[in-house]
C-alpha cells in the first residue's frame, strides 16, 4: 500500500509545486517564503523546511510558508509533521485545493488514521480543482482508506474474541 501511495509522477509533483508557486507569486509573499519555495524545487528539503519555519516564527505569509513545511515534511516522509502543516496552512488562510487535501488524506492513512484519511478523500473530490487524474487518485486512496478502516476493526474484534476464548478456557 505505501508504494502505491507514494507513486506521484513527475506531472503530480510539477502541479504541486506549480500551484505552490502560482500562490506565492500571487500573494505578495516575503523573500523569506521564496527562497524557502526554491529551496524547496531544488530539492533540498531541510533547507526549505528551516526558510518556512523562519517565515512561520516571525509570523509572515503563514499560509504559504506551513504550506511549503508540509511539502517538506511530506517529502521526507515525516506524514504526521506534513498532517499538522497542511492543517496550519489552511487554519492561516491558504487555499482549499482537493490536492492538498489528497495529500492530508495520505498522511492520514500513513499515520493509521484511515477515518481521518476518509474525510480527507471525500471532501477534497468536491473541489472543482481536482482534475480527473487526481479524482482517480483520491477515490483509489479512499478505497484504501476504508479498507484499512475495516481492517483495524477485524483485528479488534479478533482480539476480543481471543480475550473471551481465553477466558472461557480459563473457568
Amino acid at each position: 500500500m505505501r508504494n502505491s501511495m507514494k507513486k506521484w509522477n513527475k506531472s503530480k509533483y510539477s502541479l504541486v509545486m506549480l500551484l505552490l508557486a502560482v500562490m506565492l507569486a500571487t500573494s505578495g509573499c516575503t523573500s523569506i517564503v521564496k527562497e524557502g519555495t526554491e529551496l524547496l524545487e531544488e530539492g533540498n528539503y531541510t533547507e526549505a523546511a528551516e526558510k518556512f519555519q523562519e517565515s512561520v516564527d516571525k509570523g509572515k505569509d503563514l499560509g504559504e510558508a506551513w504550506r511549503g513545511l508540509g511539502i517538506c515534511y511530506w517529502e521526507e516522509e515525516d506524514y504526521e509533521k506534513a498532517e499538522k502543516a497542511f492543517g496550519n496552512a489552511l487554519q492561516n488562510g491558504s487555499e482549499e485545493t482537493a490536492t492538498i487535501y489528497n495529500m492530508l488524506g495520505i498522511c492520514a492513512l500513513m499515520t493509521d488514521k484511515p477515518e481521518k484519511a476518509v474525510y480527507y478523500f471525500e471532501n477534497g473530490q468536491e473541489f472543482p480543482d481536482a482534475g480527473q487524474e487526481l479524482l482517480k487518485e483520491m477515490s483509489f486512496n479512499l478505497i484504501a482508506a476504508y479498507e484499512w478502516g475495516i481492517i483495524r476493526k477485524q483485528k479488534k474484534s479478533w482480539k476480543f474474541i481471543s480475550v473471551c476464548i481465553r477466558m472461557m478456557n480459563v473457568r
